[in-house]
């Protein structure tokens, strides 16, 4: 297992096209990406969740990897979360 603490840097937050762009990404790694707060945790795997989140800009969130290319995933994650949301196209 890899964590780290993640800031939403997208300017609307987590919305539906930037939960479609994580999740698109998420998919393509076989372990599993979950999304924590003190309150809940998401699969970044799933859209539903994602938005069910309510993460906007400026949250903190911990990204927790877990699986055979957990780093691989940890490090998408930090890459995709750290910039516009809304410009990236997975």
């Amino acid at each position: 297992m890899v964590r780290a603490e993640l800031i939403v840097m997208n300017e609307q937050g987590i919305h539906l096209g930037p939960a479609n762009t994580i999740a698109n990404l998420a998919d393509k790694f076989e372990s599993q990406i979950h999304f924590k707060t003190e309150y809940m945790d998401v699969s970044a795997k799933s859209i539903i969740n994602l938005i069910s989140g309510t993460f906007r800009q400026g949250d903190k969130i911990i990204c927790e990897c877990i699986g055979p290319d957990e780093e691989e995933a940890l490090a998408a994650m930090k890459d995709l979360l750290s910039g516009d949301l809304e410009e990236k196209k997975i």
